[in-house]
């Protein structure tokens, strides 16, 4: 094998590179503004284990409380917010990440003039 190849990872394929990234629209918040999925461009035969969406929230609005089976992080691209999340609070901002345990309540509210906009990569626990 050449120095260099990548020969070897064709039976074993622990890492893929994908295409361009696009999004469709998923639905609405009840007040804060839209979310888009991603459409992961990995074939139908080696599907990502996780899903992803973009989503935004208006200034002075809040997301809709969500609890779910699945665990999620979230990564603040731009904008500010106060996260609730089971019994606690914290202020996020640009490049913060917060992440959540299958079945935590979580919801944020845009306490900045911006719109607030993040990413949300989840996926469902190993023992699901």
């Amino acid at each position: 094998m050449r120095r260099g190849s990548l020969d070897h990872m064709r039976t074993t394929n622990p890492a893929m590179a994908s295409g361009a990234v696009t999004f469709e629209h998923w639905y609405d918040f009840a007040e804060g503004g839209p979310v888009h999925r991603a459409l992961l461009p990995f074939p139908s035969t080696a599907p990502a284990p996780f899903e992803v969406a973009r989503w935004s929230v208006a200034p002075n609005t809040s997301n809709d409380l969500d609890v779910h089976r699945s665990r999620e992080v979230w990564i603040i691209v731009s904008g500010t917010g106060s996260l609730m999340f089971a019994d606690q609070t914290a202020v996020l901002g640009a490049g913060d990440v917060a992440a959540f345990e299958s079945r935590v309540p979580h919801q944020i509210r845009n306490d900045g003039p911006d719109p607030l906009l993040a990413i949300s990569v989840y996926w469902l626990p190993v023992d699901d």
